[in-house]
């Protein structure tokens, strides 16, 4: 009888032991792998452009309002674009000259900034799910391996965001987490947007990530 109430209290406690409590904050650094593209009229690619690959990489933070709900806000690095089909002409009169077609990278270097509800689901929270609106700031760019003037690009975007996690408990305080993010721009990389002498040119990425989530235990009693 005594093994038996000794087994249910330490199962009891590694079933909670990732519960949060309002005030509580976590701290997670993270890195992984993003897929970007272009969607809209981008006309200038009718053969049609491929995926991007590149890095990601940042930190988020949430903080807990109860034991299922937090705010997450965060601050990232993150490269979208596309593979480009492109051309370029080949001064060369002795094959009476030509254009070559090849596909070419274009990036361009953001700093994101999440402000996503997030939802903590199952009996130990280890899943979440998190979306909201996302903010972002375009810093650099680049085509092939040439730097581009992002003079006449919209520095400032609007887009959505949406993921879901999970995390494997090490410590009380630390896990390991892995996360896919989902990202669709509701303004356009060129800073007319939509209208009858502008076209569209949006941006979209899915990222899949490893973070290690630190926790911050509230220092505010509850009364």
């Amino acid at each position: 009888m005594k093994k038996t109430l000794l087994v249910a209290l330490l199962a009891s406690f590694a079933t909670n032991a990732q519960v949060r409590e309002r005030n509580d904050i976590e701290v997670a650094p993270f890195i992984g792998i993003n897929s970007s593209n272009y969607y809209g009229d981008v006309s200038y690619t009718s053969e049609g452009n491929k995926t991007l690959y590149t890095p990601v990489l940042g930190v988020t933070a949430d903080f807990y309002m109860n034991n299922r709900w937090s705010l997450r806000t965060g601050l990232e690095y993150q490269t979208l674009g596309s593979s480009v089909y492109t051309h370029a002409f080949i001064d060369n009169p002795q094959d009476n000259n030509y254009y070559r077609y090849y596909y070419e990278n274009e990036k361009l270097n953001f700093i994101v900034i999440p402000i996503h509800a997030n939802i903590h689901i199952g009996r130990s929270r280890n899943w979440h799910i998190n979306f909201g609106p996302t903010v972002s700031f375009m810093t650099s760019g680049k085509f092939g391996n040439e730097k581009i003037d992002i003079g006449h690009l919209r520095k400032e975007q609007v887009g959505l965001g949406l993921g879901f996690g999970y995390r494997f408990k090490i410590y009380e305080n630390f896990s390991i987490g892995i996360e896919h993010q989902e990202y669709i721009s509701f303004t356009s990389n060129t800073s007319g947007g939509y209208g009858s002498y502008s076209s569209f040119d949006g941006n979209i990425a899915g990222n899949f990530s490893v973070k290690a989530i630190f926790r911050i235990p509230s220092s505010i009693k509850e009364k």
